[in-house]
């Protein structure tokens, strides 16, 4: 498993033509090798779920391409809180989740385009959107605050996420003109 990005603020971006765009059926299995790159699991499974993803309206899955190539992943997923959820669970609201660049495509700005365009989304649909993120991504939680992303709390649950206790934070950006 690859981990998280090495983190280097400050770091010269090099510039390669990027497309962004919301992801196809013929992009999932990529796109779940790269999530499995990070974080384990079966490609087969990520790719199921992924799948199911593209079918949901209230979720959005956009790819970037370098040359024909997915080099990089993110999501929006609509959460509703459940009243069986336990106190301390993230609000109701959209998330931004999944953000994934290939190793060898970082500090091009990939990150950035495919938070841009998850945000675009969003904003034709809700006044705020919500991520977390591992304190010890570095360079997650700097991209974040360059959108305007403010911490919200340390103490939350998510559904399904494996979050270990004090590892993470949730934030929250208010979207709109």
């Amino acid at each position: 498993m690859g981990g998280f990005a090495r983190y280097e603020p400050g770091a010269a971006r090099q510039t390669v033509d990027v497309q962004v765009r919301r992801a196809m059926g013929g992009d999932l299995v990529r796109c779940a090798e790269l999530i499995v790159s990070r974080a384990g699991g079966s490609v087969d499974e990520r790719r199921r779920r992924l799948e199911a993803d593209l079918a949901d309206p209230e979720r959005y899955t956009v790819v970037a391409e370098v040359d024909g190539e997915v080099v990089g992943y993110g999501a929006v997923i609509r959460h509703q809180v459940a009243p069986t959820d336990p106190p301390g669970t993230a609000p109701d609201g959209y998330y931004l989740i999944g953000l994934i660049v290939s190793p060898d495509r970082r500090r091009h700005g990939i990150g950035d385009l495919l938070t841009r365009e998850r945000m675009r989304w969003t904003a034709r649909r809700a006044d705020e959107i919500y991520t977390f993120v591992n304190l010890a991504n570095g360079a997650v939680r700097d991209l974040h605050e360059r959108f305007g992303f403010t911490e919200v709390t340390r103490d939350f649950t998510f559904p399904n996420a494996p979050l270990e206790p004090g590892t993470c934070v949730l934030l929250r950006a208010v979207l709109g003109p």
